[in-house]
């Protein structure tokens, strides 16, 4: 056990003395000197299919009024949106809410109920964008009484992003390289990125030309601009200095 307690010593004791005979052993390594440059990459691109969300919503004192009044709606939507194309993995109807609600008369002290709020949720993606108003006039025309405006996409989102952050990379990396010239140094590789994710694009608003009067025209009765899709992408990026 004395013997053991006394090469253990001996190696400390070497390592010490290592240690003191080489100082910059002793620290961390020094960091290399880097330049930091963030970049921007953008994709446009014309949608080709859009997210449509929708609701039914009826106030009745009697709750199974009210709820076969929603029912009869969404299945009369369901049926026209069924001749419109629209698939049954692509319709969903499973958001439901049902809300009592009261008011407080003008100087009473008692809240009276009013009736039963039920609310039944309606998305449909739709693949084939001139049928967008079809869908929408469709939906008032049977009486869905809440329609959002629809969400633009792009079936191949994926592959732009991946186009968005080449861009975004290559900018970067052409903003290194004029400030490394600038500066007389040489660029070396990159040490770190970060990537700042790419923005998901906006919903585009709608506007119905047509008077509810006329909701059940086709889609030529609304005035729809699709326009663009546009994915921004950002990276940031460090890359290492070299002498000259």
């Amino acid at each position: 056990m004395q013997q053991s307690r006394i090469v253990l010593l001996l190696i400390a004791a070497v390592f010490s003395a290592a240690l003191l005979g080489n100082p910059v052993a002793a620290h961390d390594a020094p960091m290399p000197r880097v330049i930091a440059v963030s970049g921007e990459g953008e994709v446009s691109v014309k949608p080709d299919r859009a997210q449509l969300s929708m609701s039914v919503e009826k106030l009745d004192p009697d709750l199974k009024k009210a709820e076969a009044e929603v029912n009869r709606i969404v299945r009369a939507y369901l049926a026209e949106a069924k001749t419109l194309g629209a698939k049954d993995e692509h319709v969903s109807t499973t958001g439901v809410s049902i809300n009592p609600e009261y008011v407080w008369p003008e100087g009473g002290r008692e809240r009276r109920f009013t009736g039963y709020r039920v609310n039944r949720q309606i998305a449909v993606r739709i693949d084939t964008l001139d049928k967008l108003g079809d869908f929408i006039l469709r939906a008032t025309a049977v009486g869905v009484n809440q329609v959002n405006p629809p969400a633009l996409e792009s079936s191949k989102r994926k592959e732009l992003e991946r186009e968005a952050l080449v861009k975004a990379a290559e900018d970067a990396r052409d903003k290194a390289r004029t400030l490394a010239d600038t500066l007389k140094v040489r660029l070396g590789v990159a040490y770190r990125i970060t990537e700042s994710g790419v923005d998901m694009p906006a919903p585009v608003m709608y506007q119905m030309k047509a008077s509810r009067a006329a909701a059940d025209a086709e889609g030529s009765d609304m005035g729809i601009a699709v326009g663009e899709i546009k994915l921004h992408a950002g990276v940031s990026v460090e890359f290492e200095l070299l002498a000259p």
